[in-house]
């Protein structure tokens, strides 16, 4: 990858882009370096899979995930509960580590920890091929709570399960979806379900993205056009909301990435200058990876990054292209986003999970138009379902049709076989090469 602008910089083309490039790919490579070494050569090192006990006291960093039961040679592995931890001091053969590494924690035990919480427990640390974390910690005791998530964990807390309590008496797949989909929590949602949503292309809606975020901050500003008149102050005010929503979903590196995009494009706003979105984008995705380098070998953040890239990059020529099929200018909008943003996720998708879906693209056009109104109605349920339950129950209500035709069709998608390609570069190659024979059929014709 370095070599690529080092040749363009002596042979002197794109100087200036040459320098730029070289220099970000040796920051990012320093940073990385530093980061595996630290991780890699930590104190830990010498107790992995040697299986011994030490005494760990952790900031809880992520919500515990519970996974499934897996078949090993007949032998069938009960579910266990995973998060990720930042250790504050472990103690081994009776010297105490005073630390701050990031660990992988695992449990048999069904636990139900707000981040911020600081636990403590004894186990044993294994090593693991998960690349920001320096071990695997495998609880073998009783996890005891020396002290609570903080006054905005605990109001975030509440505000979730009580938005998690309405979604209930909703009931089905469709009331499931309404906090995965408003607040990032996935906790109702059934195992095949997930399924489908995965085989169907619309894994992005079983959990929070920065889409949602982006919906958000557009209603706001159009919502508080109606009663403050000076921008700066409704920019303010905005700003306020969306850091509030961002404590409430929990910080996911589609919502961190969106956030700092957002943040630019209002600060400029702010400023009386006209921000563009590729630059607030590439800020935004330098700024993340330069504070957390591992973003950068991150799934999510990499098809959010793509998502976001394919809308700005190649959603005004596909809706140009499809006004001249379509009549109505709005429906050809709507299929531009999906078209647009699959254009560059579908190779990322490939190379990840291996498998092509013919029915992705469509089944994200048919449920494009429900994110809008599921996620403003769906935020605003979740900021009064603590005062008035009923309220929020009715307005969730009245959004169950639009989400149970999201469980529709990723149904009816997921019957559909999917194409099994290779994995990795060559599995990304082969959908771009499909891409780009495309993209000349429809060009020759134009030049024909």
């Amino acid at each position: 990858m370095l070599a690529i602008p080092l040749i363009a910089w002596l042979i002197g083309w794109h100087q200036s882009t040459a320098v730029v490039l070289i220099t970000a790919l040796l920051a990012g490579a320093l940073l990385m370096g530093i980061r595996q070494r630290s991780l890699s050569h930590s104190f830990l090192s010498p107790f992995l899979d040697k299986k011994t006990s030490i005494l760990l006291v952790a900031s809880v960093r992520t919500d515990p995930v519970l996974g499934q039961p897996k078949v090993m040679s007949g032998y069938t592995r009960p579910a266990t509960t995973t998060m990720l931890v930042t250790a504050i001091s472990v103690e081994v053969n009776k010297t105490l580590y005073k630390t701050h590494l990031p660990l992988r924690f695992t449990t048999p035990q069904q636990i139900h920890f707000l981040p911020g919480t600081v636990i403590s427990c004894r186990g044993i640390v294994y090593s693991t091929s998960e690349k920001r974390v320096a071990g695997l910690f495998a609880e073998r005791g009783v996890i005891t709570v020396l002290h609570g998530a903080g006054t905005i964990g605990l109001i975030s807390g509440a505000v979730r399960s009580d938005y998690r309590a309405v979604a209930t008496r909703v009931g089905g797949d469709a009331g499931a979806l309404m906090p995965g989909f408003v607040l990032g929590d996935t906790s109702l949602e059934r195992h095949p379900f997930v399924v489908d949503m995965q085989r169907a292309g619309l894994t992005h809606l079983t959990a929070v993205s920065g889409e949602n975020f982006v919906v958000i901050a557009a209603f706001m500003m159009w919502f508080l056009q109606w009663f403050i008149t000076r921008i700066r102050i409704r920019l303010f005010i905005n700003s306020l909301v969306l850091i509030g929503f961002i404590f409430l979903v929990h910080p996911s590196p589609s919502v961190l990435r969106a956030t700092v995009m957002v943040a630019v494009v209002l600060l400029a706003r702010a400023r009386g200058q006209k921000a563009s979105a590729m630059p607030a984008l590439g800020l935004a995705i330098a700024l993340l990876i330069l504070l957390d380098p591992f973003q950068a070998i991150d799934p999510g953040f990499a098809l959010s990054v793509g998502a976001t890239a394919g809308i700005l990059l190649f959603s005004q020529p596909v809706t140009t292209y499809l006004t001249r099929y379509c009549k109505s200018e709005k429906i050809a909008s709507l299929a531009a986003i999906s078209i647009s943003a699959n254009l560059i996720c579908m190779p990322i998708a490939v190379a990840i999970s291996g498998e092509f879906s013919l029915t992705s693209l469509i089944s994200n056009i048919l449920v494009e138009t429900i994110v809008g109104p599921v996620t403003i109605v769906g935020f605003l349920a979740a900021i009064l379902c603590p005062f008035l339950p009923s309220l929020s129950y009715i307005m969730l209500l009245t959004q169950k049709p639009l989400t149970a035709w999201v469980c529709i069709v990723a149904k009816i998608s997921a019957k559909v076989p999917v194409i099994a390609i290779s994995k990795g570069f060559l599995g990304a190659g082969i959908i771009t090469l499909v891409f780009l024979c495309g993209w000349i059929t429809l060009r020759w014709r134009s030049w024909a």
